[in-house]
Parts: structure tokens; sequence; C-alpha cells
């Protein structure tokens, strides 16, 4: 089979469009095609018409793709330039500074570390080997995404955990514990004070680890460890509250109290000396978990019923620790710092495990990376923010978000981004944390109420007045319920704008 162009008729020139008649020979068999583009005709056309474009247009056209050239290349270099002149130059003096203060750690507070015992918290393991236990288990235990892709993680085998008992408590059982959720743990355990008796015998291991923990000084993080390390079980380390509770509701009233001041205090110290902001979180939260629970039992304790000594250490006033982020956010920027390091040195190690950047490309820079992450965490640590949780002003951090568009992300683009997003979200921590504060300092002037006021004045305005005169700052307090409870203004964005108590018998 043969096929042929043919030049077009006279009769298919005058057509629009022209028409290219392909012949097709089979033997002595011929048909025509028509409804084609006649080649020869439209090429020559376009030809003809080129040719009659003027000189002085032809000139111009000319001219502005020369000056549209130069205009490129002018870019690309100025392009250039700017990126090599972003990725070669040194970190900035604020930079270097920042760098300074978030590498600066503080001393270690008195006391043990209780990373170990947290970590292994919900394994029988003694003491004595709770240190060696749990450097080994960190060393070996990792996390794998599941094949599936579907984000889901599966731990491996935990061999340095072998011979020791798992307490864990089944689902059934942890569902019974109070949780976040429990506005009045009181409450619930009074409603089956039996089945909470079978729950507190079936844990009392797991129980009795969790109030061994009032005998750490501090929290810190292992500096070298995968990043599920970050994440010890921190739910379980909420269940003894359930005990004091059921302690109170069954009659052991000084029991319970000690409990209770127990708890604050254990848990104001681990969050005001940790290293991680998720432990600072947990451990402002079970603090006022513990504080509503107080609360509550006082309100059904007469005012000449004796505290433990516990209670006064627990709410004694508030330091610049109790709502300081400093510690935390610098044990954040170290854990960054391995990561970006180890990024650079063994990428395959981390990303296997989170998305990551690829180490030094022409969009991210490991360096410039921590300069702009040190500089974004060091407010946290600056004396003017000091100064302001002294006095409980409300934390302004002075950053706004800054633009992209700066030399130091032209070769850092990725670097930049990340910290963006990543800024923001701490703000929220530091105005939750000068909110414990806050918390603290309300309770230990009800405290003081509860013993100290005078029987034939109405007991708000002695109050107001001790408030008045003992406040740190100027946050709003006032009564609600027709009297029954004290409400506490709130820094932190959140639909809660008032946190509230109920007063106790010396109050009504």
């Amino acid at each position: 089979m043969v096929w042929r162009v043919t030049p077009c008729s006279a009769d298919f020139r005058s057509r629009r469009p022209h028409s290219v008649i392909a012949q097709r020979h089979e033997g002595f068999r011929a048909r025509e095609i028509a409804g084609a583009w006649c080649l020869g005709d439209w090429s020559g056309t376009l030809l003809r018409r080129a040719i009659q474009i003027p000189v002085k247009e032809r000139s111009q056209v000319r001219r502005i793709l020369k000056w549209a050239a130069w205009i490129l290349l002018a870019v690309v270099a100025i392009t250039v330039v700017l990126w090599l002149v972003s990725r070669y130059r040194g970190p900035s003096a604020t930079q270097t500074a920042a760098l300074a203060l978030m590498q600066d750690r503080a001393p270690l507070p008195p006391g043990e570390n209780a990373f170990p015992a947290i970590w292994l918290l919900d394994y029988d393991v003694p003491r004595e080997q709770l240190q060696a236990v749990a450097e080994a288990d960190v060393a070996q235990s990792s996390v794998t995404m599941t094949p599936a892709g579907d984000g889901l993680v599966v731990e491996s085998q935990r061999a340095a955990l072998t011979g020791f008992e798992q307490q864990r408590p089944s689902r059934e059982d942890a569902q019974l514990f109070c949780n976040g959720g429990d506005i009045d743990c009181l409450a619930r355990v009074r409603a089956d004070l039996g089945a909470y008796e079978g729950l507190i015998a079936r844990h009392r291991g797991l129980l009795d680890r969790v109030a061994a923990l009032q005998d750490y000084g501090y929290y810190r993080s292992p500096p070298s460890a995968q990043s599920h390390a970050m994440l010890p079980p921190l739910q379980p380390a909420g269940y003894e509250l359930t005990r004091v509770a059921w302690q109170f509701a069954n009659g052991d009233v000084d029991g319970a109290l000690a409990g209770a001041c127990n708890g604050v205090q254990t848990w104001r110290r681990l969050g005001a000396n940790s290293d991680a902001l998720l432990m600072r979180s947990v451990a402002d939260g079970y603090t006022d978990r513990y504080i509503r629970l107080l609360a509550g039992m006082l309100k059904e304790v007469g005012p000449t019923h004796e505290l433990p000594t516990s209670c006064a250490t627990a709410f004694a006033a508030p330091t610049v620790a109790d709502a300081s982020l400093c510690e935390a956010m610098r044990g954040e920027f170290v854990v960054s710092t391995h990561h970006i390091r180890q990024l650079v040195t063994d990428p395959e190690t981390i990303t296997g495990k989170i998305p990551a950047p690829s180490p030094k490309t022409l969009v991210w820079d490991p360096d410039k990376s921590l300069g702009i992450l040190a500089e974004g965490h060091s407010w946290a640590c600056s004396e003017s923010t000091a100064s302001n949780l002294v006095n409980d002003v409300r934390v302004d951090h002075g950053q706004n978000r800054q633009s992209l568009w700066r030399l130091e992300c032209v070769a850092n683009p990725s670097g930049c981004i990340l910290a963006d997003i990543a800024f923001p979200a701490y703000y929220n921590y530091q105005w939750k944390a000068q909110d414990h504060a806050a918390r603290m300092e309300l309770m230990g002037a009800l405290l003081w109420l509860r013993t100290n006021a005078t029987a034939d004045e109405p007991l708000e305005p002695q109050l107001m007045a001790y408030w008045q005169q003992h406040r740190r700052g100027n946050r709003e307090l006032r009564l609600a319920d027709d009297g029954r409870t004290v409400a506490l203004q709130l820094y932190a964005d959140g639909p809660e704008k008032w946190w509230s108590l109920p007063l106790f018998p010396a109050a009504e």
C-alpha cells in the first residue's frame, strides 16, 4: 500500500481551508481523500507573508527579543548572587545570641530524673534497676511505619524488658479510671465504690509506682533518643487521682488530703523542671485535676480540720519556674538540633520514619535552620519574658510572622517555612503555663481564707482584699453561682475564659 500527496488542484485552492489530495493505489483503483490541509500551498503562503514583513518591524522584534534575553539573564544572575550571599553569610547577631541562650542549660535541680520511672511505669521494674533498664530499652526500641502506608506505627521487640511483668490495665479498667474529662472524680467513684475497690486492688503495684513519682526532682528526656522516646506512657501517671478520691469516699480523709497535696506537689515540681513541652503540658493538667479534687474534698471538710503539712509546700507562692517555658523550649531545641544533625550525618535513620527535607540541598540549610529556630525560641528565656512572669503580665512574644521574602530564606526556604508553621503553636503553651501558676495562686488564697477568715465579716471582701494584696498581676477574680464558686480569668486562647473552684465551708 502506497500513500502519495499531490499538489492541490485549482478547484481545491479556491476552498478554505486548502486540501490535500491523497491517492491510495491498490492495483488500478484509487480514491480521493479530501478535507486535509494543502501542505505545499500552506507552507509557501507562510513564507511569502514572512518575507513581506517590513524591515523596521523585524528590527523591533529583534530588539524586544534581545532585551528579554538580557532581562532573563539579569534575573538569573541576581538570583544566583542572592542565593550565594544567603547560603554563605553567617548567622545574624540576634541569631548568635539566641543560639547561645538556648544552648545555655540551667543546672539540674536536686533529686533524680523521673524519666526512667515514667518510661517504665507499666512494668514492675525494681527502682534500683530503672536507670539501666530504661537506657537499654530506649536504645533498643524503635517505631516503624506499617507497610500499608496508613500512618500507623508498630513497636519493635523490647528485649531489655524481658523478665519484667507488664502491668498495664486492660481497656475496660483504663476506662474506669478518672480522666481529664471528669470534672468531679469524687462523684464518679462514689457511684460504684465496690467496682473501684476491685480496680484499685488489681492495679496496686502500678498505683504505688505512680505515687512514688513524688520522690523525683525533675524530668529530662534522653537527648539522643528517637522521636518516640519523647512520648512516654503518661496516661497511667494520672491514675493515682482515682485512688485518692476512693480513699476519701471510703472514709480515709487524712490519707486522701495528703494524697491530693502530694499529687499537686509532684506534678507542679516535675512540670516546672521539665525539658519537654508535652511533659510540661501534661504535668500542668494533672496539677489542675488534683487541685479540683482537693477543693471538692475541702468543701465537705470543716475549716477546723487540719491539713497535712505537704499542702503548705504544694501551694507555696508561685515562682518564675511555675510559669516559665524556658527549660522546656531549650529541651525542644536540643531535640531539634539532634534530629537536624542526624539528617546531615545519617539521613536514612530519620527519613524512613518521619517526613524531612533532604540534607544540604538548594532549598534547605541545616545550620541556618538552627539559627532560625533558636531565634524563634529565645523569647521564652528572655529577660523581658521573665519580668512579665514575675508580674503575671500576659507575655507578648513580640514576634509577628516574618515574611518569607527575606535574604536568609533565599537559600533556605524549607527551613523558613517549617519555622513559620511551628512558632505560633508555642505561644499558647506560654499562656497556659501562666494560667497554671495563677491557679496555684488562687488555691493558696482560698486555703488562707479557710483558716484566717473573720467570722463576722463577709467573705467576698476578705478574699478580694487578700487577692489584691498578694496577687502578682491584674487578673480579674470574681464570685459566681450566687457566691458558691470563685472564677479566675485565663490568658490562654480557647473556649474557656474562666477557671472556677468551689468555695470552702469557711466561705459560707
